[in-house]
């Protein structure tokens, strides 16, 4: 029995000894794993994505909106670079990057290179941000060329997105970030732009970066298992860059000049539907201006009197009124219920027919006609409004809210006042580029077509994809009742609301807009805030864009859209007849009924200008020519410019352009500034007088 205990006993024990030398051998591994944790990290290689390389955005013409520009981190890893090799080129080496990076002497390069190399360092902070061209240069130094692996050189890729216009079209351009909610083109055309990611092998590592500090770092493994990115699409906008410049540059003028909250513009093809140029611009604190916001596609308005087109084209639709009808605008105030309706004269217009009450803006004039044409059955007239497509979402490429609201008699919100204000722009909510696409369908002959902002897609600078113009309704109205209002419309710019910009040269048409803006928040002894806005399209004979302008809250030197919106459209328009030649058909034809300016200057330059223009022309053998423009024919008279030159006299520059006179001046020594646009005005040394080489003169352009 005894012994049975003892052998018991002795087996208690060596169970406890075994568990303690167990027990003893795990936190022994736990140690080991712990304390080694930098060499187990080495040996777990895993497979990381690698981004593929964005699409670019092109303009119209090929210039680029958007591009990523890859930036890089350099590093230096001293333990792949070999003692011998280190030795040689490290003198080299630093002087090359004290010439390209000017931050340090070469001894200080090299001093501190010695002493990395001397701890191992594995992942030396070299260079953040480098560009592509820079990175290519420094791996053409001394050891660097030799490559990662024997050089040590580390170049880590960044993706970044670059707009060389920097500000221009920023919010139609857009962006796309992850966690954020897409915008614009780069948002619309993400999986396009893109491209398919690839991957590669690293390993993390941990290195020394000073005697005490370590640093965890990924480090690639050559392997026939990683696998290049592809490249994204590029997208082709519709943009015009000098459109766009002109519309942004306008608007930013115009909301300086009245001290306004924010505004829009848009211009789009008449046939295409592309959109031209689009601009958004809004104040800051500050008092600067930002596009930061697509008020175009985002902004539901109440249009205001631009709607009153709208409202005429539906009566003539229907047939309940005729142009020629007349409606009495009593002294310029009406009440409907409980309501007054006011036009903007005093006193008003008295009796004049409903083309007239269109012309000058009545707001009396048309909530009469449009009250008593269809108050006893107001959804009349909201179906003919849905007729004419007024309440169809756009569905365009680019991410917006599409919630255009027309009131029907079921809505609760629904008065007896509703129709009359509705007629005026009131009680609707629509962006701008909706009634910019209902003034292109007039201007298209009915045919309403779906607004664009890309034309296409290329891959390898070949498209593989093209968009088409959509069409949303091929006649929304009867063309006849469009060649009754288009006359109304030009009407409003050369006798109406609208006759500061009327041109001599092309034909306008469109409306005006002045709407009150929230205007039953107002509280007592509060300040009426206006929006302005202008929408048409030219020229009005054969209409090849159409343009919407709108203005939110100006406060200072006028609030109507005439004078504040308006303006803007016709700088607008004035650059595109400037610069198309496909508008002057009075050349292109050669049939002359003005005499076509010509500047005076290089005679094979004028004559060759003529004869594109089919412009008729005589020309004197001379290489420098006087333009005497006639009724029927350009005269091109010999000058004797370049002899008075060389006898030392200044010549009479007036009427010459920059190009030529720079060539004759500079060549002749003298030294030449000047400023503005266009043709010579002024020069500061008047014709005759003598001059030495070294002479400045002074040039005024207009």
């Amino acid at each position: 029995m005894r012994k049975q205990k003892e052998k018991m006993n002795w087996r208690l024990v060596f169970l406890y000894l075994f568990m303690l030398v167990f027990a003893v051998i795990i936190l022994f591994q736990v140690i080991v794993i712990q304390q080694l944790k930098d060499s187990f990290s080495q040996n777990q290689p895993e497979f990381i994505k690698i981004e593929a390389p964005r699409g670019n955005i092109f303009s119209d013409d090929g210039s680029l909106l958007a591009i990523s520009m890859p930036l890089y981190d350099v590093h230096i890893d001293f333990k792949t670079i070999k003692n011998d090799t280190f030795q040689k080129y490290i003198s080299p080496l630093s002087k090359e990057l004290e010439s390209f990076f000017g931050d340090k002497t070469a001894l200080a390069y090299e001093l501190e290179f010695r002493d990395q190399k001397k701890n191992g360092t594995r992942y030396f902070f070299l260079a953040k941000n480098a560009t592509y061209n820079q990175v290519k240069q420094l791996k053409s130094f001394p050891l660097f060329r030799k490559g990662q692996l024997q050089g040590g050189l580390i170049c880590e890729r960044k993706e970044n997105r670059e707009k060389p216009f920097k500000l221009l079209a920023k919010r139609t351009i857009g962006y796309e970030r992850e966690g954020i909610k897409p915008i614009g083109i780069e948002g619309a055309y993400n999986q396009t732009l893109k491209g398919k990611d690839g991957k590669k092998l690293i390993q993390e590592i941990f290195i020394k970066i000073s005697p005490k500090k370590k640093k965890k770092v990924k480090m690639e493994i050559n392997t026939k298992a990683n696998v290049l990115p592809k490249a994204g699409d590029d997208v082709i906008s519709t943009i015009n860059i000098d459109l766009q410049d002109v519309a942004e540059q306008a608007l930013r003028n115009t909301l300086e000049k009245h001290k306004a909250e924010f505004g829009c513009v848009a211009v789009m093809e008449v046939k295409t539907g592309k959109i031209k140029a689009i601009a958004n611009l809004e104040r800051t604190e500050e008092g600067k201006f930002f596009e930061n916001y697509n008020y175009m596609i985002g902004r539901h308005i109440e249009p205001g009197s631009t709607f009153k087109l709208v409202s005429i084209l539906a009566g003539l639709e229907d047939g309940v009124f005729k142009l020629s009808d007349s409606v009495d605008t009593e002294n310029g105030r009406y009440k409907f219920y409980d309501r007054t309706m006011i036009d903007s004269k005093r006193g008003g217009y008295g009796k004049i027919t409903i083309a007239e009450a269109f012309v000058v803006s009545s707001n009396v004039g048309i909530s009469k006609i449009i009250n008593n044409a269809y108050a006893k059955q107001p959804e009349s007239f909201v179906d003919r409004l849905y007729k004419l497509q007024l309440n169809t979402p756009l569905n365009i490429e680019i991410p917006a809210p599409e919630n255009p609201k027309i009131k029907t008699p079921k809505d609760n919100d629904w008065s007896g006042t509703t129709l009359p204000w509705m007629s005026i722009g009131y009680e609707v909510s629509l962006t701008p580029l909706h009634i910019l696409t209902f003034y292109n369908a007039i201007a298209n002959n009915g045919k309403m077509v779906k607004p664009i902002f890309v034309s296409g897609i290329k891959r390898n600078d070949k498209f593989i994809e093209q968009n088409k113009t959509e069409v949303i309704n091929p006649a929304i109205c009867a063309k006849t009742n469009i060649e009754k209002i288009i006359p109304l419309m030009i009407d409003v710019v050369e006798r109406g609301t609208a006759t500061n910009i009327k041109s001599n040269q092309y034909k306008i048409a469109g409306k005006t807009g002045t709407s009150q803006v929230r205007y039953w928040e107002r509280k007592k002894g509060e300040e009426q805030r206006y929006q302005a806005s202008f929408a048409g399209f030219f020229p009005a004979d054969n209409p090849k864009y159409s343009c919407i302008v709108l203005i939110n809250n100006p406060t200072e030197n006028g609030f109507y859209g005439g004078i504040v919106a308006a303006p803007i459209f016709k700088e607008i328009a004035d650059k595109v007849f400037a610069s198309d030649l496909d508008l002057h058909e009075v050349f292109l034809s050669g049939k002359i009924t003005e005499s076509p300016f010509t500047k005076n200057g290089n005679n094979t330059d004028a004559q060759t200008v003529l004869q594109d223009l089919n412009i008729p022309f005589d020309a004197e053998n001379s290489n420098w020519i006087i333009a005497n423009a006639k009724q029927e024919k350009v005269e091109l008279k010999t000058r004797k410019i370049q002899e008075d030159l060389r006898s030392g006299f200044i010549p009479n520059l007036k009427g010459m352009g920059i190009q030529d006179v720079l060539f004759l001046l500079e060549n002749s020594g003298l030294t030449v500034r000047f400023s503005g646009k266009g043709t010579i005005k002024k020069q500061s040394l008047e014709k005759g007088k003598r001059f030495k080489n070294g002479s400045e003169i002074i040039l005024e352009l207009a």
